[in-house]
């Protein structure tokens, strides 16, 4: 665990670039719920909560939803960047629940970034979700993730696919493929995996990942836990076993553990790590995952609850 960041390193300032919205849940009984969410942003959160001085740049607008979205980002510690508050008006993910408990998604949204050369660059850049897709803000987002590459600094993306959002798969893949290329860890589902390459293995898409340029890559896959690899090693862990009471976050609360474990590595470290160090990293972004499983919607955890679960943990 020498890599890895805890409740007594130095950590590097974070900048987490994408999307943060209002989850509008329509259920069948009438009851209406408005839970601020957003892939990209509940990252954000969550590194923040593990102690890392954390910013975010995203495109809300300056209503009531934005004042709710600012509020729980800052509330964790995430300082909201300038030009964040840019939106005509916050978007919107409205889900309409049936008697069965099967949901159907509405979008509203907006995707749009100031000019990239206006964006400072931090240590660690992570991007990811329909903002690396949805233009115009997507090329945006590019920009940022091959400035970061180019200055050295370490640079994470999670797809995190919305096929409601981001259109035909080929399209999407070659900019999949393009970003993975200026990233130095590549996190993904088995969902996001799927979608993009069908009937391809898992260890296949993970050795796709690698040889496009990436240091490391992971897939998730939920209750069955995770895969870490690098060109030279591979690991499998067990997810955490716990009384799930829903699964939202869960993947974010995974990425924001492994950005706070690996935030103070150079990106010609990454690809060194070896079996015990991947165990490690992925047991510990588990455990986070199953915190958050455990409790209900996107309540990612501190760094304290997840030293103290690590501890509890066989």
């Amino acid at each position: 665990m020498g890599y890895f960041g805890n409740a007594g390193s130095v950590t590097p300032r974070v900048t987490v670039v994408g999307e943060a919205l209002i989850d509008v849940v329509l259920h069948a009984d009438g009851r209406t719920e408005r839970v601020p969410g957003g892939s990209p942003a509940n990252v954000a959160l969550g590194v923040a909560r593990l102690g890392v001085d954390t910013a975010f740049l995203g495109c809300i607008g300056r209503d009531g939803d934005g004042e709710v979205v600012v509020e729980r980002l800052s509330a964790a510690g995430v300082t909201v960047l300038p030009g964040s508050l840019s939106a005509a008006r916050t978007p919107t993910a409205e889900a309409l629940i049936d008697e069965s408990g099967d949901a159907t998604y509405r979008f509203d949204v907006a995707w749009h970034l100031p000019p990239e050369e206006d964006v400072a660059l931090s240590e660690v850049l992570h991007i990811g979700s329909y903002s690396a897709f949805l233009q115009p803000g997507a090329d945006t987002v590019r920009e940022l993730a091959r400035r970061s590459r180019e200055a050295g600094r370490l640079t994470i993306f999670d797809p995190n696919i919305r096929p409601a959002l981001v259109g035909e798969p080929g399209p999407v893949r070659e900019r999949f493929e393009g970003l993975v290329a200026l990233a130095d860890i590549v996190k993904l589902s088995d969902e996001d995996a799927g979608w993009l390459y069908p009937g391809e293995s898992e260890e296949g898409v993970l050795r796709r990942i690698l040889e496009l340029g990436a240091g490391l890559a992971a897939i998730t896959r939920g209750a069955d836990g995770a895969t870490l690899a690098t060109d030279s090693e591979m690991v499998r862990v067990a997810a955490k076993r716990v009384g799930v009471v829903d699964t939202i976050g869960a993947g974010d609360s995974f990425t924001a553990a492994l950005i706070q474990s690996l935030a103070s590595l150079t990106p010609q470290a990454i690809p060194l790590l070896d079996t015990a160090e991947l165990r490690a990293l992925g047991r510990r972004a588990a455990v986070a995952a199953g915190l958050t499983v455990a409790r209900r919607g996107a309540d990612l955890p501190s760094l304290a609850e997840l030293e103290a679960a690590l501890e509890a943990s066989p």
